[in-house]
């Protein structure tokens, strides 16, 4: 008699773990939100910048590149300090790779380039 009793709880939590599993596998996949920065280029022309501002680009591609499109923060208005708040935000995002010592080249970068282009 005592066997029955064992073995109801354990095929209610088999047949509940299949019937979550076959509706997480037939949930549509979330579609990742899209700014208006994103429609714009994804690309800046360093050539002209100074060689430091060059290599933090290079990081800045790396890095940034991990959650969003390079046109989200190259498209993006931000100027100054605001960057700073932008980056440091970012950086406590879940698997950013954004550390204290990477995000500010990055920073610096951001707001060097933010500089030279308001300019054109």
């Amino acid at each position: 008699m005592r066997q029955p009793v064992v073995w109801i709880p354990v095929v209610l939590v088999i047949g509940l773990m299949v019937i979550i599993t076959v509706s997480l596998v037939r949930m549509p996949p979330a579609t990742p939100k899209i700014y208006p920065a994103d429609k714009g280029p994804n690309f800046i022309d360093v050539s002209a910048y100074p060689s430091e501002m060059q290599e933090s680009y290079k990081l800045f591609e790396q890095k940034c590149s991990r959650c969003h499109t390079l046109a989200r923060p190259i498209n993006s208005e931000f100027t100054g300090e605001a960057w700073r708040k932008y980056v440091y935000k970012m950086m406590r995002k879940p698997g950013s790779g954004l550390t204290p010592k990477t995000a500010e080249p990055i920073i610096q970068f951001l707001i060097y380039d933010s500089e030279v282009r308001s300019k054109e």
